[in-house]
């Protein structure tokens, strides 16, 4: 365990480019989930690196004491920005009396590539609420265009008539060291570390012998069936052929069929029972969606079916879904819960692909934003219910109509509950 002393000192430096709606960034969507300490840190380090430009370094007692932080509160709210992307912390002479730390400081997510992030979006619902999440992402959301006419605007081009063989623009295209919007990656899903010290313990396989390509497709092939990296690396061990060619050492098909077969459900044997009642009700939407979010679609569906594992053919269903349609598992998993709902139980693929295309077509990627467009789908349908049902008896056509009625309100109230309450939002 490394302890930190007040004597050991601290450069920062700034990573990537930050204004002044950065700033507002972190206290409207960060702070929720780095606490006051966390905000506090980021915007001292900030300047920090500003100052140190005069001065090299500085010692963690001189920040501590402009803060008026303990040690330990330092180190919480440390710890919560590199979660979040915000900071990287590297250590050298960690063996010396006064220790090196070396601070990179990150600009934040855009609002709309944090409400995009399935961990960053769920853990601002679970802190602080539904309504008070979707009140924030109502302040970011886009003004509607009104009609303008005919766009008359100049091109480029049309301006300036560049010479693309003038020799100056050859020279522009060489890599550029400026700092741009860089962000740093949320180490949380799938961490590569783990997993290539895993392999090197197992195996002569090294981070040079798999592509980038195959490594995307380990991920995601992890994320879909819910294996950790220790799992992974144990049957990209077995599946490896050296004698292939790069990029062709690993049969895929045959890691999707041991991935299925993995029993990786040590948490789940406990939890099933009581959470298979939550699940298959909407009288606690919060926590469905927050189980929509964080599980991978296997570790779902093996929920919903009351802790039996899931069919091959269903597994298979999932796969498709990520490969072909580019779904993440947080709206895989809503869709599969919505074809088992208005489909007596039965995943039947073409529906849930027909479904799946439709969804992938709307660019949709988060829970919520799956099941907004799922009711939309059950409206549209019901209206042309309600239309054949004009052939019937008056009756007949009365009684339908107030059923459908019903479970219209009852789906608005499931969606005004995730909504946080759209009269009120």
């Amino acid at each position: 365990m490394i302890i930190l002393s007040p004597n050991d000192i601290f450069q920062v430096k700034r990573k990537s480019l930050i204004a002044d709606y950065d700033k507002e960034t972190i206290f409207n969507l960060y702070q929720p989930l780095i606490g006051a300490s966390g905000s506090a840190l980021y915007m001292s380090l900030l300047y920090e690196a500003k100052n140190q430009k005069i001065t090299n370094v500085s010692t963690h007692e001189q920040l501590l004491v402009r803060m008026q932080i303990s040690t330990q509160e330092f180190l919480k709210a440390r710890g919560a920005l590199e979660a979040v992307g915000l900071l990287k912390t590297f250590l050298s002479g960690a063996a010396e009396e006064i220790k090196t730390y070396y601070y990179e400081i990150y600009a934040p997510k855009t609002p709309k590539s944090f409400f995009d992030n399935t961990l960053l979006y769920g853990m601002l619902i679970k802190y602080i609420g539904e309504k008070d999440a979707n009140r924030l992402k109502s302040i970011y959301n886009e003004d509607v265009d009104e009609e303008k006419g005919v766009e008359i605007s100049k091109s480029f081009g049309e301006e300036f008539h560049p010479d693309f063989d003038d020799p100056i623009f050859a020279k522009t295209l060489k890599e550029s060291k400026n700092r741009g919007r860089k962000t740093a990656k949320i180490d949380s899903e799938f961490n590569y570390d783990r997993f290539f010290e895993a392999l090197a313990s197992i195996s002569q396989i090294t981070q040079d012998s798999l592509t980038k390509k195959e490594l995307k497709e380990i991920e995601r092939q992890c994320a879909l069936y819910g294996v950790d990296e220790l799992s992974a690396a144990n049957i990209v061990s077995h599946l490896y052929d050296p004698s292939l060619p790069k990029g062709n050492r690993i049969d895929f098909k045959k890691m999707a069929t041991m991935l299925q077969n993995e029993t990786n459900y040590s948490f789940l044997s406990s939890m099933h029972r009581k959470e298979t009642a939550k699940v298959t009700s909407d009288s606690d939407l919060a926590h469905k969606i927050n189980l929509m979010e964080t599980l991978s679609p296997k570790e779902f569906l093996t929920i919903l079916q009351g802790g039996a594992t899931p069919a091959s053919s269903d597994l298979r269903l999932i796969d498709d879904l990520s490969a072909k349609f580019h779904l993440t598992p947080g709206v895989i998993n809503a869709l599969i819960d919505y074809v088992l709902t208005v489909n007596n139980n039965i995943l039947s693929r073409a529906y849930t692909e027909k479904i799946a295309a439709s969804l992938a077509r709307e660019g949709i990627t988060t829970v919520i934003d799956a099941m907004n467009y799922l009711k939309k789908i059950t409206k549209n349908k019901r209206k042309k219910e309600t239309k054949e049902v004009k052939s019937t008896t008056n009756e007949t056509k009365e009684e339908i109509v107030e059923e459908s009625e019903e479970d219209d309100v009852s789906w608005d109230e499931l969606m005004n509950d995730i909504r946080g309450g759209e009269r009120d939002g």
